[in-house]
């Protein structure tokens, strides 16, 4: 069973490989991530990192932020081997829900003009395309699609969004 927990420091290591084999992620240093874990949540600005475990095994994670009533998601990573297994809608709901929870009246992200799948995976969770970022991405230099969404729609539901998945 997929268990969604909060990210530790011991993860980076587990996070940093998955990153890695993941050309369309962001990729981030192993101090981006202490960084984000070890900065504190103020009254504008909040963070959470989520990961998706199968007993020992990293299958994803989820790095998202609070400014102000607007959740974004800054990045969402699945193993090539556990997607498709209701990872992504997990860890998206486990975002939404920590937003909610928290004031967010709406969640935003970019994502990579060429990444297709995920374009159409937040498609389908009722995100649409809001923008363009021309030259927002590097290795290699590419436009960054803005999607957004209010929160308090029917799609934020556990039914369009199992928390545990087989």
């Amino acid at each position: 069973m997929i268990a969604i927990r909060a990210m530790a420091v011991e993860d980076i290591d587990r996070i940093l490989s998955l990153e890695a084999h993941t050309p369309e992620a962001p990729h981030w240093d192993c101090a981006a991530y202490e960084r984000f874990l070890a900065t504190p949540d103020t009254n504008d600005i909040r963070y959470a990192a989520l990961v998706a475990v199968h007993g020992n095994d990293l299958m994803g994670f989820a790095v998202a932020r609070l400014v102000l009533d607007v959740c974004e998601l800054e990045s969402i990573v699945i193993a090539e081997n556990a997607r498709r297994m209701g990872i992504g809608k997990a860890l998206l709901l486990a975002v939404a829900t920590w937003g909610l929870g928290h004031g967010a009246v709406r969640m935003e992200l970019e994502v990579r003009g060429s990444n297709e799948n995920a374009i159409h995976f937040y498609e389908k969770r009722g995100l649409i395309k809001e923008g363009l970022r021309r030259g927002y991405y590097r290795d290699p230099t590419e436009d960054a699609v803005l999607m957004g969404k209010r929160l308090d729609s029917d799609l934020w539901t556990v039914e369009n969004f199992p928390q545990k998945t087989d």
